[in-house]
């Protein structure tokens, strides 16, 4: 009798012991140290891991302070200590239902641990490493969980192995647009607008003045037209494979690169070197090729190996001036870890920024200069450095808390239009490029109107604490009842405060509704039995009661604020 008693016990218990323990989505693929740990040695703990796919965890320094960062623990033996940990470098997403931008990591992910001992490690030392981490998706979130391996410290258990995603693409989880692009239409696509955006660049501040040395250069070499060609294409390769050698050390650096982007010192010099930059742009200086390029370019028949090196010194030049600008592409080179996408991402944003230069060698016998000056090209590096000031605005961002630079943006970019377009003296005289830059300016002045328009608050949905007892009086009166289950660390809960809570078609609906919210951010037993008792596997979750007291619909995940009306009307 007491032995069933027990197991009675012990089944009423068990979902409420084991209801906060979330699905793993999270899965060691390699954990190892590249050395034994030994005194006067050091090793590196190298702990692989994969998120399965259309899931993220945050990273470990999420976007919001209320979403739970993903964070490395070691459990080591006595006179073994670890140095800093180098986690991966975070990605920037949004979900498809909400603007807020994301600081995540997603598919194969590696963290470093350096590891240092003061006398040599017994045979049977062993190491825990735990990662604990707080996983959604696209639609939902799961309850904060971790999962641990033991390894031995006494011998090295080999390199971290590289592991594909499960999907086979290398960036397939990455979070810009060029990097779904990619994943979604194609490689063809991808490289496609890669290509397009190397030959975009021609028009910045520091590559544009090199176009008049390029034709100078070409225009002082003798032949024909056929020598001429396979002069200009061995320069153009010469940019690419200086480009193409920088994506390849990116993908090799082993997260170097991806830690860098994170140290707001590294933030910092960059945003100040955007600065510099925009600062030429509004003619306080001029950038100017190089001296030994002006000469290099006045020099007679250099032949096919001075036209490579030529590319290659264009290469370097420019790259000061671009590089920012292509630092997503450097990210997501480093996050594919391919030293073969890395080169051919490179290759074909150079061959973008080459390619006009084989025109302009095959005609450089008739054109001599380019215009320097004039009223279109004032206005374009004007609007290069309200570009580059953005820029600088946008790596400040992580630097400076609160998010402030982010949502000072909007109203600069509005301003900046509204400086190009009414206030700069370039571009005033002719009149077809006056008409649009006056319409970039009205545009702006619309735009920084409806950004300070004051709006008011819609007034939510009105909710109660969850109190069980008020399910029992809402059967007795015969009333539906609507349960929200949400959690603070929730993203897809707060997207749901912020739209469908707040449709004044579902406020008015819902005032039939005894409205109860049931807040399961802390984990304790109280939400563990509350979890168990309503089968609670993610949030938000929401149920819908109707007044006899039987469960409706209950739905995890995301719901918009249509979709919420419906299910609502439903409910009698």
């Amino acid at each position: 009798m007491r032995f069933w008693l027990l197991i009675a016990i012990l089944l009423t218990l068990a979902p409420a012991t084991f209801a906060l323990k979330a699905p793993i989505v999270v899965h060691f693929a390699n954990v190892a140290i590249d050395k034994p740990v030994t005194s006067g040695v050091s090793s590196t703990l190298i702990v692989d891991a994969i998120v399965d796919p259309g899931w993220h965890i945050n990273s470990n320094h999420p976007s919001n302070p209320d979403y739970i960062p993903t964070k490395v623990e070691l459990t080591l033996p006595s006179g073994v200590t670890a140095g800093d940990i180098q986690y991966p470098a975070a990605e920037k997403t949004k979900l498809a239902f909400s603007s807020e931008e994301l600081s995540v990591f997603t598919g194969s992910i590696e963290f470093r641990v350096p590891l240092t001992a003061n006398a040599a490690v017994a045979p049977n030392q062993n190491a825990t490493v735990t990662l604990n981490y707080q996983a959604c998706n696209n639609n939902e979130c799961l309850a904060p969980t971790s999962i641990s391996k033991t390894l031995a410290l006494s011998k090295a258990s080999g390199g971290a192995t590289v592991q594909d995603n499960s999907d086979g693409s290398s960036d397939a989880q990455s979070p810009d647009w060029l990097s779904r692009t990619f994943s979604s239409r194609g490689y063809a696509i991808g490289f496609l607008i890669v290509l397009l955006g190397g030959l975009a660049l021609n028009l910045t501040p520091c590559v544009y003045p090199l176009i008049g040395v390029t034709i100078a250069y070409f225009g002082n070499q003798g032949g024909g037209p056929r020598r001429v060609l396979i002069l200009a294409i061995l320069f153009v390769l010469g940019i690419a494979i200086m480009f193409s050698g920088v994506g390849v050390a990116v993908a090799l650096s082993g997260g170097l690169f991806g830690a860098a982007m994170q140290n707001p010192y590294v933030l910092s010099a960059i945003a100040a070197m955007m600065l510099l930059l925009a600062a030429s742009s509004f003619g306080l200086f001029v950038l100017q090729p190089p001296q030994f390029m002006a000469q290099w370019a006045g020099a007679a028949r250099p032949g096919y190996a001075g036209s490579f090196l030529m590319g290659l010194g264009m290469g370097v030049v420019a790259a000061p001036c671009i590089g920012p600008i292509v630092l997503g592409l450097l990210l997501m080179v480093e996050r594919s870890g391919s030293p073969l996408f890395g080169f051919a991402l490179f290759f074909t944003l150079a061959v973008g920024l080459g390619l006009p230069y084989i025109g302009l060698a095959m005609a450089a016998g008739s054109i001599r200069k380019l215009p320097r000056s004039g009223e279109w090209l004032a206005w374009v590096e004007q609007l290069f450095g309200f570009i580059l000031v953005g820029l600088a605005i946008y790596f400040l961002d992580p630097v400076i808390s609160n998010h402030v630079m982010s949502r000072l943006l909007p109203y600069y970019a509005a301003a900046a239009g509204i400086f190009l377009g009414f206030l700069s003296p370039a571009g005033r005289n002719w009149r077809p490029f006056l008409v649009i830059r006056s319409g970039i300016g009205i545009a702006s002045v619309a735009a920084l109107i409806y950004l300070m328009i004051p709006r008011a608050q819609a007034m939510p949905v009105m909710f109660e604490p969850f109190d069980p007892s008020l399910l029992g009086n809402a059967a007795a009166e015969g009333k539906p009842v609507l349960v929200d289950f949400r959690a603070d660390w929730c993203i897809p809960c707060r997207e749901m405060d912020h739209s469908t809570f707040v449709d004044p078609a579902v406020v008015r609906e819902t005032q039939r509704f005894v409205r109860m919210r049931a807040d399961l951010t802390a984990q304790d037993q109280k939400n563990a039995e509350l979890m168990a008792k309503f089968n609670i596997q993610g949030v938000p979750t929401t149920l819908l009661i109707n007044s006899s007291g039987k469960v409706s619909n209950q739905k995890v995940g995301y719901i918009g604020a249509k979709e919420m009306l419906d299910n609502l009307r439903r409910v009698d």
